[in-house]
């Protein structure tokens, strides 16, 4: 049985709880109402401006890394929804490499050795091709939405575009980054910047968007920038060279006996 004393730090407690809840329902009520949107409406619109039914794209990919020269890669790369893509290297040096996603699982080929391996465990955090984006970024989706609490915490700007200012705070435990702020673009709809960070608060990545491009009304980032923070003076850039949107792509690509022939 309860003593009065312990009665009376129940109801203590619980009308604290109550006064959190309350404050956070209306913190969330007025941040709705200010901005006229919330943070995940926010993602939602991101995802329909960047989500397609299919798309083909050739793409340059310059990898700095401290005292060298850049690496530079030319990919091409057959995309269906979030679930399915391949992507061939053309430029000389990586001309074996072949890579293959569907759904969480992430095959590559190296033609030159006629090796094909599972990339997982610890390999999901090493550098794709030696660059600042992780294969765990690679193969991330529309998880985000039940990974995450999302938030919009306010208005800013970068390089003159009118921002809202996300952000996302991990409430399940297998995710890459714990917390997440980003920066959209209010009109059109894209993250112009990214910040990722660790549980301990420390900054672990940073993406930019520096080109953005409209292909039939929808806007794409057509030169995006990612900066590995563990690493000392590194980047990765990113830039789209030709992109064709919602095209018809032979499911057969989308199989490990096209990824080895």
């Amino acid at each position: 049985m309860r003593s009065g004393v312990s009665l009376l730090l129940v109801d203590l407690v619980a009308l604290a709880r109550f006064v959190v809840v309350v404050t956070l329902v209306v913190t969330a009520f007025c941040i709705s109402n200010v901005f006229g949107i919330s943070g995940e409406e926010i993602l939602r619109k991101i995802d329909s401006n960047l989500n397609f039914r299919s798309a083909v794209m050739t793409a340059k990919m310059e990898i700095y890394l401290p005292g060298q020269p850049p690496r530079v890669k030319i990919f091409k790369s057959w995309v269906v929804g979030e679930q399915k893509a391949y992507v061939e290297f053309l430029n000389k040096e990586d001309k074996n490499i072949r890579y293959l996603k569907i759904g969480k699982q992430l095959w590559v080929y190296d033609k030159s050795e006629n090796n094909t391996f599972l990339i997982s465990g610890h390999l999901l955090k090493q550098g794709m091709m030696g660059s600042d984006i992780s294969y765990e970024d690679v193969l991330e989706s529309e998880d985000i939405y039940a990974k995450y609490s999302i938030t919009l915490e306010k208005e800013d700007s970068i390089n003159g575009r009118d921002c809202y200012v996300v952000s996302l705070k991990a409430k399940a435990e297998n995710v890459s980054y714990y917390f997440r702020k980003m920066w959209v673009d209010k009109e059109y709809f894209i993250p112009l910047r990214e910040e990722m960070f660790a549980l301990s608060g420390r900054l672990l990545k940073v993406a930019e968007v520096e080109k953005v491009k409209s292909f039939g009304g929808k806007y794409y980032p057509t030169r995006s920038v990612v900066s590995d923070k563990l690493k000392e003076n590194t980047k990765t850039v990113i830039e789209i060279q030709e992109a064709n949107f919602d095209v018809s792509i032979l499911d057969s690509i989308f199989t490990k006996r096209h990824l080895e022939r």
